[in-house]
């Protein structure tokens, strides 16, 4: 008998497995999920079994399993395969990641469970009086901004964190069970077990902050979302909208302020420009807009690169947030979150138009509603969401490996794009997708949020 197992550590090994001997005393108790102690180039590892097979290898002096020190259950088993499919990981690199400053001990099952999706503005309302309280924010400065509105409106919070220092995150999770209010950012999440007597706060969950880069854009938003299918807990998530990306239900969405937004219509991006010029006349204005279009129509104004910075306009081109009667929630976050941050920085926000729109009635609850049913129904067929991950990739090649997960090609511009399809289940072959990684990492697969 033989185990294929990955290494629990801070590598993929380029997704490649590691095949051991096992003992006959231990063959009666191994098992897919087993933790097991190994002689990994010299040095003693711990690694997670992910096959069990009886092939002839023909392989001379195979070392042995040394000895079996736990096994995952069936639903730490699942919530581990589901992540690392999700993000193009494997189990080995995520036990390491996820669960080492909590010394290796992995979630288990709590028997109370909830999820719900609120407005930003509306996280002072939800806070349980009658339970601990910790809340999650992307950065030191939401979780500042946080701690002084909360405060204002009368809600003691006993600790927030202030720096990323080592030291106050130490002294941050040794808190979090002794106060009642606590704010975090988000990196802590994975240090902390949840508990049953705890309500968990996700503030402003569109931020692009709590995308991990180190672990290929690992969302927190999305882990945590997974945490809750799979062990329970209490969960309260606040947003402009819910990235449908993640969540398969829409609660509690709020028609925009649009107060502070200007809408500039033409028959072509010249005319709408021309307009604005006519309109804005002082040329030190400073500008911030995406759409790389406007750096030569508009080169006489100043303009600042980043959101973060000051500005007097913020300039949006064509924003279309619906299809044919179906919502895009990307395209819908992504405008509100303008919305708002202009709002927030006493700015406006100018929209240039080709097409004859009417923002105020698009945004309103019953249009966002019908929309969003439809982009749901949408992604439950096709993907992507929580259980349907699509990647895309290209070569200027026609490849030779063939997989039932691999659709295409497709010619575009002299490339070839494929796309990776995949249906996560209780039954999903998680050794064959790994596999398909690991023949696919030159071309950089790229994972896909949007419908």
């Amino acid at each position: 008998m033989f185990a294929d197992v990955e290494i629990i550590s801070n590598n993929t090994y380029k997704f490649q497995l590691f095949t051991y001997s096992v003992p006959k005393n231990l063959s009666n108790k191994i098992d897919i999920g087993s933790l097991v102690s190994v002689n990994f180039r010299n040095r003693k590892k711990t690694a997670v079994v992910v096959n069990i097979h009886n092939k002839d290898l023909k392989i001379k002096n195979l070392k042995p399993v040394e000895r079996i020190i736990s096994k995952l259950d069936q639903d730490q088993l699942l919530f581990l395969k589901h992540v690392a499919v999700s993000y193009y990981l494997n189990i080995g690199f995520l036990i390491f990641n996820l669960y080492k400053d909590m010394n290796f001990k992995l979630d288990r099952k709590i028997k109370n469970s909830s999820l719900s999706i609120y407005n930003n503005t509306e996280i002072d309302k939800v806070l349980s009086t009658n339970s601990k309280n910790i809340i999650f924010t992307p950065s030191l400065k939401a979780t500042k901004n946080l701690y002084k509105n909360l405060s204002e409106k009368g809600i003691k919070i006993n600790f927030y964190q202030k720096t990323g220092g080592k030291e106050e995150i130490q002294n941050a999770l040794s808190t979090v069970n002794k106060f009642n209010n606590c704010i975090l950012l988000a990196n802590n999440f994975m240090k902390i077990k949840p508990q049953s007597t705890t309500n968990y706060h996700f503030f402003d969950t569109n931020d692009y902050s709590y995308n991990l880069p180190k672990f290929n854009s690992l969302n927190i938003i999305e882990l945590s979302v997974l945490k809750n299918k799979y062990f329970g807990g209490n969960y309260h998530y606040y947003n402009e909208y819910p990235s449908l990306n993640y969540f398969n239900k829409i609660e509690n969405y709020k028609s925009p302020d649009l107060t502070n937004v200007e809408i500039y219509h033409g028959n072509s991006l010249q005319d709408c420009i021309e307009l604005f010029k006519t309109k804005h006349t002082d040329k030190n204005l400073k500008l911030f807009f995406h759409d790389e279009i406007l750096n030569e129509l508009l080169n006489d104004y100043k303009t600042v690169k980043s959101e973060n910075d000051l500005y007097d306009l913020n300039l949006l081109v064509n924003p279309t947030i619906s299809f044919k009667g179906k919502l895009n929630s990307e395209r819908l976050i992504f405008l509100l979150r303008q919305i708002e941050r202009s709002k927030r920085n006493n700015s406006l926000t100018i929209i240039l138009t080709t097409k004859n729109i009417n923002l105020k009635e698009s945004l309103k609850n019953p249009n966002i509603t019908k929309w969003s049913k439809e982009e749901l129904i949408s992604r439950k067929k096709w993907g992507p969401n929580l259980n349907h991950k699509v990647f895309k990739f290209s070569s200027d090649s026609i490849i030779k490996y063939e997989n039932e997960y691999i659709l295409g090609p497709k010619k575009v511009d002299n490339l070839y794009e494929y796309e990776i399809n995949i249906n996560l289940s209780k039954d999903t072959n998680y050794n064959e997708i790994t596999n398909m990684y690991s023949k696919l990492l030159q071309y950089e697969p790229r994972k896909v949020i949007s419908i």
